[in-house]
């Protein structure tokens, strides 16, 4: 999730915790704690693949964020020694606000490396809510804004209004995931889409409109869906999809883990002399802004066993990975979407 939803959410649970005995300076305390987990995109990455697959790594596992919360409580303890706060408390308070920074980004189509360092598999995504959602930061907005001019006025009503706020927007939540898992149920439903692998995620800014993606090995469908329709149908696009360069071609590690980071919904693309890889499931078709041009196509010689004469054989010579930005997002493309979610096919009901 964006920073601003982060330091709101650190800064509500704080104040649950230690609100009453730290007043205004909960929110300070909780808000900073749930934004270090962040810090890691201002590491150096080796090229700008890496940069993106190793966002939401160390800093965001559960096992090293309980490793290091009895460190941060102790500097938390020590810079509010004045108040009546535990040191068991402290930690509670840190140790809450760091998981819930990183289960919060897991609901996001992005993932979280959640048991970084064990191998679990691609980072851990169940996408039930937009990477923005106006409703669920402005719920927290508005629990955090009341406790700070409620807190030295009337105590009760400030912790009232804050698990009030926390309450509303954890239900918006568990609303997302129920979402996701009808809409989920619906796409697998289709014949359209047998034998495919499928990701649905909401589209931005609400959860009442979904985006559903699927992948075959020679195609990738993408069409939209309203979780409020008792409807199994959606309408699709087909699209080309090249899931590796040829039989014989190898590509880096980099490229290798941008793989494995997207889940398998990915696509190569050839695009003159050039080889890009797109992430499918951020963006729309035709836009994904995760695309990347890492390599360009040439000769290479080889001689079969048996032979001593080489051959000139097509190759793919990668060289240092640049993003590639569109000149824009296509907005015909999200306005079709909408309007393909929006639409009510005959025999269905909300």
């Amino acid at each position: 999730m964006d920073s601003v939803t982060q330091f709101t959410l650190g800064a509500s649970v704080a104040a649950l915790v230690v609100g009453p005995k730290l007043g205004m300076r909960a929110i300070l305390l909780g808000g900073v704690v749930a934004t270090l987990p962040d810090l890691d995109s201002f590491l150096p990455a080796t090229n700008v693949i890496d940069k993106v697959t190793y966002h939401r790594g160390f800093s965001h596992s559960l096992l090293v964020q309980t490793a290091l919360s009895p460190a941060i409580a102790y500097v938390a303890h020590a810079l509010f020694k004045n108040s009546s706060v535990s040191y068991l408390r402290m930690l509670l308070t840190v140790w809450l606000c760091l998981i819930t920074h990183s289960l919060l980004d897991s609901l996001t189509t992005y993932g979280t490396q959640l048991f970084w360092p064990l191998e679990a598999g691609s980072p851990v995504a169940f996408p039930s809510v937009f990477i923005i959602d106006p409703f669920y930061t402005i719920t927290l907005l508005v629990g955090v804004i009341g406790y700070l001019f409620l807190i030295h006025r009337n105590r009760r009503r400030a912790m009232k209004m804050m698990r009030v706020c926390v309450g509303l927007s954890t239900f918006y939540l568990t609303l997302g995931m129920g979402a996701h898992l009808l809409v989920k149920s619906r796409a697998e439903a289709l014949p359209a889409l047998a034998g495919t692998k499928i990701h649905v995620q909401p589209m931005p800014f609400n959860i009442l409109y979904w985006q559903i993606l699927a992948v075959d090995k020679a195609h990738y469908y993408t069409g939209a869906t309203s979780a409020l329709r008792l409807c199994p149908l959606v309408k699709l696009k087909q699209y080309p999809r090249l899931d590796r360069l040829s039989d014989t071609a190898s590509v880096s590690p980099s490229v290798k883990r941008f793989e494995w980071f997207s889940d398998g919904f990915f696509s190569y693309v050839e695009q003159g002399e050039r080889v890009l890889i797109s992430d499918l499931r951020i963006g729309y078709a035709p836009f994904f802004p995760f695309t990347f041009d890492f390599a360009g196509k040439g000769q290479a010689s080889f001689a079969s066993e048996g032979e001593q004469q080489m051959k000139q054989v097509p190759a793919f010579i990668e060289t240092a990975p640049r993003r590639v930005r569109g000149k824009g997002r296509d907005m015909a493309y999200l306005s079709y979407l909408y309007g393909a979610a929006r639409e009510v096919p005959e025999g269905c009901s909300f």
